[in-house]
């Protein structure tokens, strides 16, 4: 009897064993299959019903800290990675990167430092591994830099939400205009083209682009921008050339796109958008292209992107305009701005250089950071933080910068599952360079009918072009920003009437204003009379300065597109001097043209060399403006 008890117990005792490893086999199994379906709550479940029956299984543990790290809940995901630690610390070393990413989250800075450096310890140097090891390396570097950043005294004061704009909604991605009259920017309130499926969140109609007024320091309620612009898709991510005229944005799920959300762009023609059209599969791709940023002079692009090939999550990429004017092959800009991890809503301010964007790898204050990098020599500087109040511990991103330097930011600081738009103090040390705007009205001068004319911007002393623009063919508006730092020539030119030109002399110092410089084109017709602006000769000699070639450059052209015209080159200066002496001067100086131009081309017997010295004024010679505008060189059309 006592044999078969024995026997007894025995078997008894594998049974329950037998049971017991089923039981959290079992559960375990379920979890992997929850996780398959994508029920994740379900495998968490399953999970602990598994290490509940075998608290020793490591798999459980892993796949339980695994799904919970899928679902943001930092604090479960340490718990249970720690918890398997314990059981088998060499499980998985990965565990300590994620319970590092878990920490930084929770902003324990101590902890997350800790386990970067115990994997890193740890990680095998193989090729499987280099991924994640530059990922640790990057984490890393942001927990030492952003104990120092956050230990840092506030620089500005603190943000301040603009009630006129901001909805119970999400509002986000502000774009300011360079004169910082208009603030575009994209919101998902009810009210615009709504749309709502099964996955759309309580509070989200779809993303639709509105645009506010600054009127008297006030902004304006948001108003809807017109179709064919919004539609039924997603819209969203605007932005602007500086004078307004050319826009590239976001749609998502259009039929026919090259992938879930691509990059469109539309013309204002008069007072109409025209149909966006999908910038193509050179730009384009079959991923998500996002948040596009556009230089004033609609010839460079940067926008998002989770193509593969980059550095992180999502890049920065940059696209320009090829000789043929066509938009090139997106460059990666590189691992100075892109890191292991993600970067996002890129503004180009109006000098052309500095760029704005937020950014999950760089080191900063918690969530996403606004940083800014200028572009100079080929390559971009090393990202510099903001700094705080600017950025938060929520997510800043979309920041927003006019010439003047009013700035915007989009921010989930009050609400972290909704952004809303801040106003900016941006201290000056991270305020982009100067630039001056140059705007007004191109019109007919005889009857003052505004007129569409190619607006060109050019190095005064190199003569490259560096901008082609238009005015409105409805208004005649034009509006031309120009960096300081160079000497500009801008130029409007129509059919059938006379090029006007303007310089514009920008040192490195100076300051941001607002020029008015209304541009009214003489007809091309017998009796015509211009003054050339951009002609410049030595002090007191006949000598073209170089400068001059640009300008002089548009009188050939000018000729060699009009056979039948015949010039006057008139040459006249100020009062100062003697009358001969400057009756002299002023032929040789119109002679100097002459003589150019023939080089250039042109016959001479279309040319006419003719000295006036100081007896047409056209200004007063009492003062310093008046005979700088005195001493020119004007044409007159005497056959045509």
């Amino acid at each position: 009897m006592q044999i078969r008890r024995i026997s007894y117990l025995f078997s008894l005792s594998i049974l329950i064993n037998f049971s017991f490893a089923q039981n959290y086999k079992d559960s375990y199994l379920q979890g992997m299959q929850a996780i398959k379906f994508e029920k994740y709550d379900l495998a968490i479940e399953k999970f602990k019903e598994s290490i509940k029956f075998n608290p020793q299984y490591p798999d459980a543990w892993f796949y339980l800290g695994k799904t919970y790290d899928h679902l943001n809940k930092v604090e479960e995901t340490i718990s249970a990675y720690r918890n398997l630690e314990k059981v088998k610390a060499d499980y998985n070393i990965a565990i300590y990167y994620d319970i590092a990413k878990s920490y930084i989250e929770l902003e324990n800075l101590r902890s997350a430092r800790i386990y970067i450096k115990r994997y890193l310890d740890r990680a095998p140097k193989t090729p499987k591994s280099e991924k994640l090891i530059h990922l640790a390396l990057n984490r890393l570097n942001y927990i030492d830099i952003s104990t120092e950043l956050r230990a840092s005294a506030p620089n500005t004061t603190e943000p301040t939400p603009i009630a006129t704009l901001n909805s119970v909604s999400g509002d986000y991605m502000p774009q300011v205009n360079p004169t910082g009259t208009r603030l575009y920017f994209t919101s998902v309130r009810q009210g615009g083209f709504d749309f709502k499926d099964q996955n759309s969140a309580a509070l989200d109609f779809g993303e639709d682009l509105y645009y506010s007024k600054l009127t008297n320091d006030q902004w304006s309620a948001p108003e809807l921008l017109p179709q064919p612009i919004n539609s039924k898709a997603n819209d969203f991510g605007s932005s602007f050339t500086g004078d307004g005229q050319t826009m590239v944005y976001v749609r998502c799920d259009e039929s026919g796109a090259m992938g879930s959300c691509d990059l469109y762009m539309t013309q204002l023609i008069g007072s109409k958008w025209s149909e966006p059209r999908n910038m193509g599969n050179v730009v384009n791709t079959k991923n998500w292209e996002s948040q596009p940023t556009i230089n004033t002079d609609g010839n460079r692009i940067i926008f998002t992107s989770i193509r593969p090939g980059g550095n992180g999550a999502s890049d920065l990429y940059m696209i320009e305009k090829n000789q043929l004017g066509l938009w090139g092959v997106p460059q990666n800009l590189g691992s100075i701005v892109n890191t292991p991890l993600s970067e996002n809503s890129p503004f180009l301010a109006a000098d052309g250089k500095t760029l704005y964007f937020s950014s999950t790898g760089h080191p900063g204050m918690g969530g996403a950071d606004i940083f800014y990098t200028v572009f100079e020599n080929g390559k971009w500087s090393t990202p510099k933080n903001l700094g705080k109040p600017i950025n938060s511990r929520g997510n800043d991103t979309n920041f927003s910068i006019s010439a003047s330097g009013n700035a915007y930011q989009a921010s989930s600081r009050l609400d972290e599952n909704n952004f809303d738009i801040f106003s900016v103090v941006l201290p000056d040390e991270l305020k982009p360079k100067p630039t001056i705007i140059v705007q007004g009205v191109v019109s007919n001068s005889e009857d003052n009918k505004p007129l569409s004319a190619l607006v060109l911007i050019e190095d005064l002393n190199s003569g490259e072009l560096i901008a082609t623009n238009k005015s409105n063919e409805e208004t005649g508006e034009y509006l031309v920003v120009l960096p300081a730092g160079r000497d500009y020539s801008v130029s409007a030119n129509a059919e059938g009437f006379f090029f006007y030109s303007q310089s514009f002399e920008l040192p490195t110092d100076a300051t941001y204003a607002e020029i008015t410089n209304d541009i009214p084109l003489e007809p091309i017709k017998k009796g015509t009379k211009v003054v050339l602006n951009n002609i410049f000769f030595e002090i007191g000699k006949a000598e073209l300065k170089p400068i001059s070639y640009v300008e002089l450059n548009k009188a050939v052209t000018l000729m060699k597109n009009n056979k039948s015209m015949v010039i006057e080159v008139g040459g006249h200066t100020d009062s100062q001097g003697a009358d001969a002496a400057n009756l002299s001067l002023s032929q040789k100086r119109a002679q100097s043209v002459v003589e150019y131009m023939v080089l250039a081309g042109i016959e001479r017997e279309r040319l006419i060399a003719k000295g006036y010295g100081e007896t047409v004024a056209i200004a007063d010679n009492n003062t310093k403006e008046g005979r700088a505008k005195n001493r020119r060189t004007e044409f007159v059309i005497v056959e045509f």
